[in-house]
């Protein structure tokens, strides 16, 4: 953009009528802008202020009517619009203080001339022109600058609120997935329980088949016990009745011995008879033959008869006397076979008093047998039902464990699927992340947080190998690092951030300690620490969204951090400038500006056009060190795609 030298010889004549005019104009107009709440509040200290804004507006209009509109003219004019961009002053405001500029030195112009009315309107027309150039070019870059920060603002406001709700799905789906991972967890150890107690089940099912039988064979041979006790009963019966008899006839033996006895006694008084008839006919006998011998031969005859009676007397003396030895032995014996009769009918006595008792006591268990042969019975139907039931639950439970196999398969389908959600989500974060942002990091913070947990949980569980040695700790994750990071005394300062520190540190301890837990495999020391893990990771969401609320309000001014720079650039380019152009070499890009190569200490200050594939970036060399330097993007154009 160019003039010709005439129009900037009037320019600079206008300026030299009216330089010694704009200090007074300058005063009257801040003395108004102090008048006005709506701009004087955007001023800050004045005393400080309004002198260096004086000095930059006279030297911006130095410039301006003192020079050709080349490049350094239009990045001056959007350095201005830049300027109240900056401030946020309104679109009237803004143009106003053109018309009031114009209004105020209008009537110092005409003084300055009012001896050369002929070259007023001439020098009229180079002042308004001048100054309506300006003012288009600025208000141009006011303009630009106010749409690309609303747009930025929107766009990185929408992405913000595209990733905090990215974030929250997140947060909300792995909260199901972790359920979903405890779940399945739970179904594997079901699935494991469910074949045990099945493969029981079934153990159970033969045990009491087994019983049933033992308990049939038990029952057939209560059932001949039984009747083995009825039959010994039988014969109890047979031997007791017996045992009557012998008691009977040990009786009569008694009844009869005691009439032999009886018998004896009378032979024995018998034979005493016939022994005191045997002593005397033996006497007699003796007398005889004495009287014999005294008779001589006549009592010879006699003699002889009475030896012979006397033989015969002393011969039934000998057989009375053997008899009565006899007698007693007879006598002796019977009373033998009295006692043995005696103690026989008390053995039988006892036999009989023995059998009943005995057959009592067999009745009893006759009775006791054929009540444990009901039982038995009972218990044998009652097992055969148990028996039927195990089955139906040796079949339900391996139902059940099929099932629980089936829900795994769905469960790791469903994880799979969430998985490829994550990885999805993470790489839509990728493209809504604002590096820059301290807002966009606590959500993108979420966004880590949530998969660190889920993968400590997935690994477990089986479905991940994470080792101890690759988990980070709260230093080195990207939380920490940007934790640490923060500079602002206002921002750590904070109650939101310095309540992130100790429950992020938890969770990393929590994470490790579970890791090394499942390692060493101590499932129940690694399950408590998975729980410490959960309840730390909400209160690191919950101190998230506090400060994230905290730099969208009180904290607004810390909100943008210092501008993240692509490093990998290495691409030619060309910088146009006043004093000429330069090739150079983009090495890096952030959001407000470019690193190049080829600048000399020189160009520091200088306005320059950099083009380069097609795009043209008008900016400002903000340092150099006589090899690189950096140039701040003023305005893009032609949709610059760095």
């Amino acid at each position: 953009m160019c003039g010709n030298n005439n129009d900037t010889a009037e320019t600079q004549a206008v300026w030299t009528a009216l330089k010694p005019a704009m200090s007074d104009i300058m005063d009257g107009f801040y003395t108004s802008v102090r008048a006005t709440p709506e701009i004087a509040e955007k001023l800050g200290d004045p005393d400080k202020s309004v002198p260096r804004l004086k000095s930059a507006q006279m030297k911006h209009w130095d410039y301006i009517f003192t020079h050709d509109p080349d490049l350094e003219f239009e990045a001056r004019a959007v350095r201005i619009g830049e300027a109240h961009v900056r401030i946020e002053l309104e679109a009237q405001w803004y143009l106003a203080s053109y018309g009031r500029l114009l209004i105020e030195a209008m009537p110092a112009l005409i003084k300055r001339y009012k001896f050369s009315p002929g070259k007023l309107p001439r020098a009229m027309q180079s002042l308004v022109g001048r100054v309506f150039l300006d003012m288009i070019m600025s208000y141009d870059a006011y303009e630009n600058g106010v749409v690309r920060k609303r747009g930025e603002e929107h766009r990185q406001e929408n992405e913000l609120t595209s990733l905090r709700g990215l974030a929250n799905t997140v947060s909300d789906i792995n909260e199901v997935a972790l359920g979903m991972a405890t779940l399945s967890h739970n179904t594997q150890r079901a699935t494991k329980n469910g074949q045990a107690i099945s493969s029981a089940a079934s153990e159970l099912v033969t045990s009491v088949e087994q019983i049933s039988q033992t308990s049939d064979s038990a029952a057939h041979e209560a059932n001949s016990t039984n009747a083995a006790v009825a039959a010994g009963l039988d014969a109890m019966m047979d031997v007791s009745k017996r045992m009557s008899d012998i008691a009977d006839a040990s009786q009569q033996s008694a009844d009869n011995l005691a009439d032999l006895h009886d018998a004896s006694e009378q032979i024995g008084e018998f034979l005493s008879v016939i022994e005191s008839i045997a002593n005397q006919t033996n006497l007699l006998a003796l007398n005889a033959t004495i009287e014999a011998a005294r008779a001589g031969e006549a009592g010879k005859g006699f003699a002889v008869v009475a030896n012979e009676v006397k033989s015969l007397a002393t011969q039934a003396a000998k057989a009375t006397e053997d008899i009565a030895q006899r007698i007693d032995a007879l006598k002796a014996g019977m009373l033998t076979t009295q006692e043995s009769l005696s103690v026989s009918r008390q053995a039988v006595d006892r036999g009989q008093e023995t059998i009943a008792s005995a057959n009592e006591r067999m009745q009893s268990v006759g009775d006791g047998i054929a009540g444990v042969s009901g039982r038995m019975q009972e218990v044998s139907a009652i097992l055969q039902q148990q028996k039927d039931a195990s089955q139906e639950i040796a079949r339900s439970i391996t139902g059940v464990a099929d099932l629980a196999v089936e829900n795994e398969a769905q469960l790791k389908a469903m994880s799979d699927t969430l998985q490829s959600s994550n990885d999805r989500f993470s790489k839509d974060a990728g493209t809504w992340f604002n590096a820059e942002s301290n807002r966009s990091l606590c959500e993108m913070a979420k966004i880590d947080h949530v998969l660190f947990k889920k993968r400590v949980v997935d690994t477990i569980i089986g479905r991940d190998t994470w080792a101890l040695g690759d988990v980070p700790d709260h230093h080195q994750c990207r939380l920490g690092k940007w934790y640490e990071a923060i500079e602002s005394a206002k921002v750590r300062a904070h109650p939101a951030y310095k309540a992130l520190a100790a429950p992020h540190a938890r969770v990393h301890a929590a994470a490790h300690a579970a890791l090394k837990a499942h390692a060493d495999g101590d499932a129940e020391t690694a399950s408590t620490h998975l729980s410490e893990l959960n309840t730390s990771s909400r209160q690191v969401i919950h101190a998230l969204n506090d400060l994230s609320q905290a730099l969208q309000n009180e904290l607004k001014d810390s909100d943008r951090r210092r501008e993240v720079r692509d490093k990998t650039r290495q691409e030619s380019a060309r910088v146009e400038m006043a004093t000429g152009s330069k090739a150079v070499v983009i090495t890096d890009v952030s959001t407000g500006g470019f690193g190049v190569t080829g600048l000399s200490k020189e160009d520091v200050g200088k306005a320059v056009r950099l083009i380069h594939d097609g795009t043209e970036i008008l900016g400002e060399t903000v340092w150099a060190d006589g090899d690189r330097g950096g140039i701040r993007i003023m305005r893009k154009e032609h949709g610059h795609r760095g």
